[in-house]
């Protein structure tokens, strides 16, 4: 009976798999003209930004908390393709993780979890160097080893992201590897330092799973100092101050937890980075943050974040050069994020 229900469907199956692959293999449609858009600063402005890091700054010097990371939006408006914006991600970002749900959209470099069987892995991003004007080829490695891997502030600012995760993990494991030495990851936009986590899980036995899965460590791991900060709770808190109190920003979805799982606990779960929230047809919201440091400077913060922002903005179909740090003021007041 199972042989006969199966000769039924696989003809099905085959019709989608190759519908799927001639959409895959179809050229890609013009995209509407960059005047066509129009991008302006959302309700954190770059001065407010800049502000924000600043007083940071200082409560880390103060020894309120060793890290911080914080965020600032960008609006989009215009004729919004999402479909064609995703498939330029994924094109462009082949060593990322494209996402689309509930509204939210991006490509994004970091695994908050994935769990395959016994087996848990996580990238940890902290440490960015802008691509765009630098060297390429190998005077470009050098440069992201120099800028990178010997940058003190850097290499600092990348421990507290990994520690963050590894000692949360920890409790849930037999076994854990986090190397010492980072490395660089390069995407069309920026050079990261990252940091491949490996562990097998407490309670897992190939299939079986009496441990925790996916949605349990996602629960435990997040929010990570690459999104939040050290003291998390400490982090959050002074997030909360700078960005929504002072200037009424929602993070809303941005930087949560964006991926699958199934029955047996198995799934991956990425943060939401390099994304943005579609408002209505006609609008989008950017999001992007940087981890503050002791070290850190304001306006290199600033431009940190537009290199973030530069994949969606590219995808939306603005150009490299509309990319700038200092955005157009919006035409009316400022609006949170729906």
């Amino acid at each position: 009976c199972s042989s006969d229900l199966s000769a039924g469907w696989r003809p099905g199956v085959r019709e989608a798999e190759e519908r799927l692959a001639a959409l895959l293999a179809a050229p890609v449609p013009p995209r509407p003209a960059a005047a066509a858009l129009e991008l302006t600063e959302g309700v954190i402005s770059p001065g407010g930004y800049r502000e924000a890091v600043a007083r940071g700054v200082r409560e880390i010097e103060a020894g309120t908390l060793t890290k911080l990371v914080l965020a600032r939006d960008a609006v989009v408006t215009g004729a919004i393709d999402v479909p064609q914006v995703l498939r330029t991600l994924t094109e462009q970002y082949r060593d990322c993780w494209t996402y689309s749900v509930g509204g939210l959209v991006g490509s994004t470099p970091e695994m908050l979890v994935k769990v395959d069987g016994d087996t848990a892995r996580a990238r940890v991003l902290a440490g960015t160097l802008d691509r765009d004007g630098a060297p390429s080829g190998a005077d470009g490695a050098d440069h992201a080893h120099r800028h990178l891997v010997e940058d003190l502030k850097q290499r600092h600012e990348h421990r507290l992201a990994v520690d963050s995760l590894t000692e949360r993990l920890l409790p849930f494991t037999t076994a854990l590897e986090a190397p010492d030495e980072p490395f660089v990851l390069e995407l069309p936009n920026v050079w990261h330092l990252a940091t491949d986590v490996t562990a097998r899980l407490v309670g897992a036995d190939g299939a079986r799973r009496t441990g925790p899965g996916a949605l349990a460590l996602t629960e435990v791991l997040h929010p990570t100092a690459a999104v939040c900060g050290t003291p998390r709770d400490t982090a959050a808190a002074l997030i909360h101050r700078l960005e929504a109190e002072d200037h009424g920003l929602d993070r809303g979805l941005y930087a949560g937890p964006v991926g699958w799982l199934d029955g047996n606990g198995n799934g991956e779960f990425g943060i939401a980075l390099r994304g943005a929230v579609v408002e209505d047809e006609h609008t989008v919201r950017l999001y992007a943050g940087c981890g503050i440091v002791a070290a850190s400077d304001p306006a290199a913060e600033l431009a940190e974040t537009s290199a973030k922002m530069r994949p969606m903005l590219q995808a939306l179909g603005l150009r490299a050069g509309a990319v700038p740090s200092e955005l157009s003021p919006p035409a009316g007041p400022g609006r949170a994020r729906r």
